[in-house]
């Protein structure tokens, strides 16, 4: 139901108005009653109201003075105001506010019932509406932190999301990752706010983010002075988040580091914490711990990277050689059965997620993969398996990328067709088609064999040599026809390309 507050310096107008309609049919509860407008102003703070229904003449403060002082406040309640005839010049000024409605006394039921449904729809309106902004924000947000985490933004994307997130070189910050089956996320970042409120985690802040198939995961920020991101702590907070969950959940958590330069290895460390322990099916809390380095160790930076690259890409040639590497750390002594399946399933993980970026089934291939036919006791067999899984889902990804390429680039020349007498740069492009500017680069160069520059600078010219053959126009205004600002590039880029000037192209 919506909350409605009445004030009114009448007790007999506020008797009146509870009953002249009935609130309840009307999805409305009474949730308070003030008799002037600094009594109104501390309700309102209390009880926070849906609507306000006002007289706009009252001692102390006035409606109008209560309506200004909301529309300038991050609470801002619906006004309907109310007064007699004489007042009206006075309530027109309310309306320049925002004020839903102008009744005059006496009340109406009729009128005000449909005054009533009006606002009713407005704020359920408005409800929706930021109900939707924030799923979209959150999402954003999620694909924020995953990619501070993984080091996918440029440096100076990576530093807007900071300052945004509120991340400073002093925070404490740790990285949890939760595997299992969770409510909807909304739920997840609602449990999150509303344990904000508890003295301990007061000073916490926690952003979601997704890590791969049933797996997400928590990003915490603490303050220098704010509470110590220690396994004690973690633990109040893991039983606090694992009531949410509509089944087992695994909770594996990295160390905490200071300062934002550490997330990419808060991350890695969480990723080895889960990949470290020795029952997969323990549902138990995972913590990072020192010794876990030396199997991180094994496998030289950037090699996951690099084969999950190849299999995104469909290189096939490359993923070959990267998972007999991978294979061979495996061999060593030191290398746990239990971590070599855990990393393997977390490299199959990442993909599941990438699958469903790319609009593809993720369940059909999860279902092929898992659980795994053949485990880390028998080498041969695995790499084997291994090899066969991620060239199968490697051909998946280069098809998608074939078809989604050429509606990628069609798009990009599209564009430019449309723009290339304005400043143009890829990036300019690659924000509007919401593609990475450097993969654009890549696939146009593919299709063209030139860079997106020279492509451009093709087409432009090709414009200025039809005007140069079919209007009078002189050189600079051509120049400056086709997207030059500079005569001179212009000039040089056309002789580059056609062996003359300008001029002398023009004069035949």
């Amino acid at each position: 139901m919506l909350k409605v507050l009445f004030v009114d310096d009448e007790p007999l107008m506020l008797e009146g108005l509870r009953l002249l309609v009935d609130w309840e049919e009307l999805d409305f509860e009474v949730c308070g009653e003030a008799l002037d407008g600094e009594d109104a102003l501390q309700l309102i703070h209390s009880t926070r109201p849906d609507l306000v229904i006002t007289d706009v003449r009252m001692p102390v403060i006035d409606g109008l003075e209560l309506i200004k002082i909301f529309a300038e406040s991050d609470f801002q309640p619906k006004f309907i105001i109310f007064s007699g005839y004489a007042d009206f010049e006075y309530a027109k000024e309310a309306l320049r506010y925002g004020v839903s409605n102008y009744l005059t006394k006496p009340l109406d039921e009729r009128e005000l019932t449909e005054a009533l449904q009006t606002v009713a729809e407005q704020i359920r309106a408005e409800r929706k509406l930021a109900s939707r902004q924030e799923l979209v924000s959150a999402f954003i947000q999620a694909e924020t932190v995953s990619r501070l985490l993984t080091r996918e933004n440029a440096e100076e994307e990576a530093e807007e999301a900071l300052q945004v997130l509120g991340i400073h070189p002093g925070s404490r910050i740790c990285c949890v990752l939760a595997q299992g089956d969770s409510l909807d996320s909304s739920h997840l970042r609602s449990q999150v706010y509303s344990m904000s409120v508890k003295e301990m985690f007061r000073n916490l802040s926690v952003y979601l983010f997704m890590a791969g198939s049933h797996k997400h995961g928590y990003l915490l920020v603490s303050p220098p002075e704010g509470p110590e991101l220690d396994p004690t702590m973690l633990e109040y907070w893991f039983n606090e988040m694992q009531t949410q969950y509509s089944g087992p959940v695994f909770f594996s958590a990295s160390l905490e580091h200071r300062g934002t330069a550490f997330l990419n290895v808060a991350y890695h460390e969480a990723l080895a914490a889960e990949l470290c322990r020795s029952d997969l099916n323990n549902c138990e809390t995972g913590f990072f711990q020192e010794q876990d380095k030396d199997q991180m160790a094994l496998l030289p930076a950037g090699l996951k990277k690099s084969l999950l690259q190849s299999v995104t890409e469909g290189q096939l040639d490359p993923l070959s050689s990267q998972l007999s590497d991978v294979f061979k750390i495996f061999s060593a002594d030191s290398t746990s059965s239990a971590w070599i399946d855990a990393f393997l399933s977390n490299i199959k993980a990442e993909l599941l997620r990438e699958i469903d970026v790319r609009g593809g089934d993720s369940a059909s291939w999860a279902d092929k993969w898992f659980p795994p036919r053949v485990t880390a006791c028998c080498l041969p067999l695995l790499e084997q398996q291994t090899k066969e899984d991620l060239y199968e889902v490697a051909e998946w990804f280069a098809s998608v990328d074939n078809h989604q390429e050429d509606l990628l680039v069609t798009a990009a020349i599209d564009y430019v067709r449309e723009h290339y007498q304005k400043k143009l740069k890829l990036q300019d492009i690659a924000k509007h088609l919401h593609v990475n500017s450097a993969y654009l680069g890549q696939r146009i160069k593919k299709r063209y064999g030139i860079s997106f520059n020279e492509f451009l600078h093709e087409y432009r010219i090709e414009k200025a040599k039809k005007l140069l053959r079919r209007t009078d126009m002189c050189i600079s205004d051509i120049s400056e026809r086709v997207g030059y600002s500079d005569a001179d590039l212009f000039a040089a880029k056309f002789k580059a390309l056609n062996g003359v000037s300008p001029s002398v192209y023009k004069k035949g």
